[in-house]
C-alpha cells in the first residue's frame, strides 16, 4: 500500500510502521518477541507526537546492534531482590526489552505483597519514551513511575562549561478511571534533544532557548545545538533536577554516571550500562480504591474546568494532548519526514528487508 505523500513528509500507518521495525530488529538478529514489544513501543510515541523516541531512533538502534554495542540475545536476570525491591542486569540488552522486563518485576511484586514495589536496572541501553513503561503500571490500579540516564552527556551542570549529565527523564503515571491515565513525561532540557534531532535531519531550526552551540552561545540552529548542549528547564532547578533523576537511575544499579557515560551516537565499541529505575504505588495500600477513583476524576475534572486565559479554548491535562494525536494517527497515519524516509529506505537497503512504502517513496 503506498503512502499517501504530501510533498514534506508521507502518512504511514501505524501497522505497518510497527511491521517494518519488527522486520528491521529481526533482520539483525532480535527474538521475533522483542522485536515485536520494540517495533510496538517506537510507533507508540509517533502515535503520540513524541516523534523524538519514535522511527526516528531505529536507524542508530540497528547500528548499535549491527556492530555488536548491545546484545541481541541478552540474558537479563534479577541480581539482587527483597520482596518489593530488586536490581535487574540487563545483559547490555535493548532499553525497551529491559525496561518492559524490569516494569513487570515491579508489578509482579507489588501484586504479591500489596506493597510498593521498586526495581533498580544496571546494564541497559536508551529506553524510548518513558510513558510507556508507566501506564504499563495503571491498568492494575497502580501509580506508575520511571526514570532513566541519559545515553549521552549534553547538560552541563548549573555554571559549568563542560557537558557531565544527559536531559535524564522522568514519567509518573496515574490511572484515572475509564479514560487515559493521567501522564507526566518529561526531560529536565528546555526541549529533549531527540526533537533537535529531528529538527537537524528536517533542516529546520529550533526555538530560541532550546540550546547552546559548544561555544556557549545561544543558538537556534539544529546541527550547531547538536554540537553544543541543551538548556536545562528552569536554570539552576532544571539541572538539579537531571543530577537527581541521574543519581536515581544509577546510584542503586552500578549504571554508569557522568564521565563514565559513553556517546550513543560515536562509541560503538563499548556497552553505555544505561541505568533506569521503576516503581509501582498501589492504590490500595494507602487508599481505597473507589475512593482514589472518585477523588482523581473529580481532581481531573476541576483542573479542565477553570477559568480560562485570554485564547484559550481548552486544558489540557500532562499526556492528554498526545493520546488525542495518537487517536488521530491511527485513522490518518504517522507523519513521517521525507529525510527519515530517506533514512528508513538505507535501513531496508542495508538489511535487505522488503517494505512496500518504503521501497516505493
Amino acid at each position: 500500500m503506498r503512502p499517501k505523500d504530501t510533498g514534506d513528509y508521507c502518512l504511514i500507518a501505524a501497522n505497518e510502521l510497527v511491521t517494518f521495525c519488527r522486520d528491521a530488529f529481526q533482520a539483525v538478529g532480535l527474538p521475533d518477541g522483542d522485536a515485536q514489544l520494540i517495533a510496538e513501543i517506537l510507533a507508540d510515541a509517533d502515535l503520540r507526537g513524541v516523534d523524538s523516541h519514535g522511527v526516528v531512533r531505529l536507524p542508530i538502534y540497528i547500528e548499535r546492534l549491527r556492530r555488536g554495542a548491545i546484545a541481541t540475545t541478552p540474558k537479563i536476570q534479577i541480581v539482587r531482590e527483597t520482596r518489593t525491591t530488586a536490581v535487574v542486569d540487563g545483559g547490555n540488552g535493548m532499553g525497551q526489552t529491559v525496561s518492559a522486563f524490569a516494569m513487570r518485576t515491579a508489578i509482579r511484586k507489588a501484586q504479591a505483597e500489596g506493597e510498593p514495589a521498586w526495581v533498580s536496572v544496571r546494564q541497559s541501553n536508551h529506553f524510548g519514551a518513558a510513558a510507556y513503561y508507566v501506564k504499563m503500571a495503571c491498568p492494575f490500579d497502580m501509580i506508575g513511575f520511571a526514570c532513566t540516564i541519559g545515553g549521552i552527556n549534553h547538560m552541563v551542570p548549573w555554571g559549568g562549561a563542560e557537558a557531565i549529565l544527559g536531559n535524564n527523564p522522568v514519567a509518573i503515571g496515574f490511572p484515572v478511571p475509564n479514560q487515559p491515565p493521567v501522564v507526566l513525561d518529561m526531560a529536565c532540557s528546555v526541549a529533549a534533544r531527540g526533537k533537535i534531532i529531528v529538527a537537524a535531519k528536517e533542516g529546520r531550526p529550533i526555538p530560541d532557548g532550546w540550546a547552546v552551540d559548544r561555544d556557549g552561545v545561544p543558538t537556534t540552529n539544529a546541527t550547531k545545538a547538536l554540537e553544543g548542549f541543551v538548556t536545562p528547564m528552569g536554570g539552576p532547578k532544571g539541572y538539579a533536577l537531571a543530577l537527581s533523576i541521574g543519581l536515581l537511575s544509577s546510584m542503586l544499579s552500578g549504571a554508569f554516571f557522568g564521565s563514565e557515560v559513553t556517546h550513543m551516537y560515536e562509541d560503538f565499541a563499548n556497552p553505555q550500562n544505561i541505568g533506569h529505575l521503576f516503581g509501582v504505588l498501589p492504590i490500595a495500600a494507602f487508599e481505597d480504591v473507589k475512593t482514589y477513583s472518585v477523588r482523581i476524576k473529580k481532581a481531573c475534572h476541576e483542573v479542565k474546568s477553570v477559568r480560562k486565559a485570554s485564547g484559550v479554548e481548552r486544558i489540557f491535562l500532562p499526556g492528554e494532548r498526545e493520546e488525542i494525536l495518537a487517536e488521530k494517527r491511527r485513522d490518518s497515519g504517522v507523519p513521517l519526514p521525507a529525510a527519515i524516509m530517506r533514512e528508513l529506505r538505507e535501513v531496508a537497503g542495508r538489511l535487505g528487508i522488503q517494505s512496500p512504502w518504503v521501497n516505493s517513496v
